[in-house]
């Protein structure tokens, strides 16, 4: 099975409206409401895939409530820890007249120590029942920054292999706990190492000192260009690149990327079957207009179509 933890989950609504202004009454066209979340986007996509997935993280209050009553309607196992504070709420407004998205995203609540430690409890048995486990995402207040080292570390003593999908500081302090993939897009990648990478050479760089800072393979994406892959034990890298598609919508395609991850090594599959499948799913996902859904039935088509390339460093 593959556990899927998100820490901060929400409910995301896209208000779809013509001509947005601020300082007005504006009257909603349509709203899609969906179960946010970076950890509950790859665990759509595993599911949709018809793998094992269980996601788990914090939920709390009416919106918590009906997160859950979401996941339950399309069938996607969840066992979260529930806390006093409200679920967040991240809306979306949709002016169809210019095209420009406006994003309001709520903090999320406040998590005690002792939520904490509930939680804590909760993902050492779940991690006892998977054998990959995914960690995504931001994390709600009250949180130490140490939050996804634990994580890690406790699947790790238990023989598990992890998938860290994180920024900032919660990145660097991940990584040096050795997950066994991280996956920084490359805005984030440059944010951590404090530069501009800006041709191939120099990703293949920053690949390199991530894997010096712990990590046994380190994946970055590259959206429409795809990703390149540096492993530790083997000491190359990978630079896979999908056909070219029309995209629909790109939001989320770097979850499914760790879904695609995810699945490849709940399989066993060789790394370079795993980095062809996840670009493949990732492209999928550009697909759909739903995020965290994918196009399933392209998948094949697109992988057949990928160029790979061996780099040694």
């Amino acid at each position: 099975m593959i556990l899927s933890v998100n820490l901060n989950a929400s409910m995301d609504k896209a208000y779809v409206v013509d001509d947005f202004r601020t300082g007005t009454v504006t009257r909603v066209k349509k709203v899609i409401s969906t179960a946010g979340g970076k950890g509950l986007n790859v665990a759509r996509v595993i599911a949709s895939l018809k793998q094992d997935v269980i996601v788990t993280g914090f939920v709390g209050g009416f919106t918590g409530a009906f997160l859950e009553q979401v996941l339950t309607k399309q069938e996607i196992p969840s066992q979260f820890t529930h806390v006093y504070g409200e679920t967040r709420t991240c809306i979306n407004i949709i002016d169809e007249v210019s095209n420009i998205h406006t994003e309001l995203l709520e903090p999320g609540p406040y998590v005690s120590k002792k939520e904490v430690e509930e939680f804590f409890r909760l993902y050492t048995r779940l991690t006892r029942k998977s054998d990959v486990i995914t960690l995504s995402g931001s994390v709600p207040r009250g949180i130490s920054i140490d939050i996804y080292s634990r994580l890690i570390n406790i699947a790790k003593e238990v023989g598990k292999k992890v998938i860290l999908d994180t920024s900032g500081a919660y990145l660097l302090q991940g990584i040096k706990c050795s997950p066994t993939i991280v996956k920084p897009n490359k805005f984030e990648a440059e944010q951590l190492l404090g530069r501009k990478l800006n041709d191939i050479s120099d990703i293949i760089a920053a690949a390199v000192e991530f894997l010096d800072m712990g990590s046994q393979v380190v994946a970055i994406s590259l959206g429409a260009e795809g990703v390149l892959v540096a492993s530790s034990l083997e000491k190359k890298a990978y630079f896979a690149t999908p056909p070219k598609i029309e995209p629909v919508n790109t939001v989320g395609c770097g979850d499914a990327m760790v879904a695609g991850f995810a699945i490849g090594l709940h399989n066993k599959w060789s790394l370079d079957e795993c980095i062809k499948y996840a670009v493949a799913v990732s492209a999928s996902a550009a697909l759909s207009s739903i995020t965290g859904s994918i196009v399933v039935d392209k998948i094949n088509s697109i992988k057949d179509n990928i160029i790979f390339e061996r780099i040694s460093f």
